[in-house]
């Protein structure tokens, strides 16, 4: 599996330091992973290409949050929250008497890698499959509980197929994106996400048994849909599609 790329030994723990990393950015990212659906083996490949691409992305001290989405926002976990470690460039004379030592911090990045690595194999080994999957909720709670932080970006790995008493897929498809963005608006649950890239992947295939592709007309209704919502929260940008697009910035 793709996952051995990111493996590394680390050093000892007693020669780890404990460096303030998170003080070398004010850059913070949250990633939310949809655990409503019991991933097959399509899935997989997905998350963790997606998750392998984002994490080359991450720079020194950016701040990564990982949550997951349930079947209400009470559901969801918050599985991962550290800073990037890393010494910042500072010249020849700056990197002498830096109290962030290179083989420090690199081994320090190796147990981060190793840790991100093992929570997400924990995931993939652990299936779940929920009735309803209240995405939108998710959505909002996570960004109001970390607005303090500014978040720049969130990055969800989902099927986007919102299935709870606030909207159901079924009723996107019958009712098309305005009321139903109508429906989601009149109950309040519009996220705030002024500010931030919003890059959705995973999307493409329905809930029936063999989870097959979604038609061509499904797929824009609700690739319509989010991209509105998203818009109506105040996003920066907005990326949607099956797999992960690299972060162009």
């Amino acid at each position: 599996m793709m996952l051995t790329m990111w493996w590394a030994c680390g050093l000892p723990a007693e020669a780890r330091a404990a460096t303030d990393y998170c003080a070398g950015s004010e850059r913070a990212v949250l990633f939310l992973i949809d655990r409503t659906t019991a991933y097959d083996e399509r899935d997989q490949e997905v998350l963790v290409g997606g998750m392998e691409r984002f994490f080359g992305e991450l720079g020194t001290g950016d701040r990564l949050l990982l949550y997951t989405i349930g079947a209400s926002p009470a559901d969801s976990r918050r599985l991962f929250d550290r800073c990037v470690p890393g010494c910042p460039e500072e010249g020849f004379l700056g990197n002498l008497f830096s109290s962030c030592k290179a083989m420090v911090a690199r081994a320090d990045r190796q147990v981060f890698t190793r840790d991100l690595v093992t929570m997400l194999v924990d995931l993939l080994h652990d299936p779940q499959d929920y009735a309803a999957s209240a995405i939108i909720e998710t959505i909002r709670s996570v960004a109001a509980s970390n607005r303090a932080s500014r978040p720049a970006r969130m990055v969800l790995f989902s099927d986007m197929l919102e299935n709870t008493e606030l909207l159901t897929f079924e009723q996107l498809l019958r009712e098309g994106t305005g009321p139903a963005l109508a429906r989601v608006e009149q109950a309040g649950m519009i996220p705030d996400l002024a500010g931030m890239e919003v890059d959705a992947f995973g999307l493409g295939r329905s809930h029936a048994v063999d989870r097959p592709a979604l038609s061509g007309e499904a797929m824009r209704t609700l690739t319509e849909f989010w991209e509105a919502l998203f818009a109506k929260a105040g996003a920066a940008g907005i990326t949607i599609g099956p797999d992960y697009v690299e972060d162009a910035g």
